[in-house]
């Protein structure tokens, strides 16, 4: 199962919820996918799934898997074709709370350096956002778009959905993901050791005046900041 998305987006709280399966190991942000990619190459990617699985192995013999590298977003054509038991889970929020959330994660290291210019994280949404509205008619039975204001606003209706939808046997222990004894090390580690709330749903409004930049870029370019309802 891969969990992809924007940072900040409610990614870590998905598979935390996922790996209350006692089927699942929950693989957080592991760069397995693409050493599978670059050995199977030769191959025309046609042996891809067992690299996959071989890699898997490695860290645990538990029936499935979740994988949340969010760049791997960029390999969704490579997972669903070539995968063959594989399913995506695309997390969203609104745009200004997730551009606001990872500002102030102020993120380290490599790919995420968007983040601290509030012009780049706008206009990263903005392809993020049309990349995956082209995966989502392409894709369409094989990706789930998971609306994170929706999943902390009412979380047993949309927990129930996505667990449907991956075909587990309910359990109440989905509503509390918190208690997950599986290790989380990404920003979000805090919150997740906390029962779901909603606190940080509309958040923005506050910083309205430090979003100024990005309300202008999102205005300059014609893109509502509802756009993102349109995945529910």
């Amino acid at each position: 199962i891969f969990i992809v998305g924007l940072p900040r987006s409610g990614s870590t709280l998905v598979e935390s919820i996922l790996g209350m399966n006692k089927e699942v190991h929950n693989l957080g942000e592991s760069s397995i996918l693409l050493n599978a990619l670059i050995e199977s190459e030769k191959s025309n990617f046609s042996e891809i799934d067992r690299y996959y699985l071989k890699y898997c192995k490695y860290f645990s013999s538990k029936k499935l898997t979740t994988n949340k590298m969010l760049s791997n977003y960029m390999h969704i054509p490579h997972i669903i074709s070539k995968l063959e038991h594989s399913k995506v889970i695309y997390t969203f929020r609104n745009p200004l709370d997730n551009i606001l959330s990872m500002y102030r994660a102020k993120f380290t290291g490599t790919g995420n350096e968007y983040s601290s210019s509030l012009v780049d994280s706008a206009n990263y949404y903005m392809h993020h956002f049309k990349i995956m509205s082209f995966y989502k008619e392409k894709y369409k039975k094989h990706i789930y778009f998971l609306n994170y204001d929706k999943l902390v606003n009412n979380p047993e209706e949309q927990i129930r959905k996505v667990i449907s939808w991956l075909e587990f046997i309910w359990d109440e222990n989905y509503l509390k993901p918190y208690t997950n004894t599986q290790g989380f090390f990404t920003a979000s580690n805090v919150q997740v050791r906390s029962p779901i709330n909603n606190k940080s749903v509309g958040g923005w409004g506050k910083y309205s005046n430090l979003l100024s930049q990005s309300l202008q870029v999102f205005e300059d370019n014609n893109f509502a900041l509802d756009s993102f309802e349109k995945f529910d």
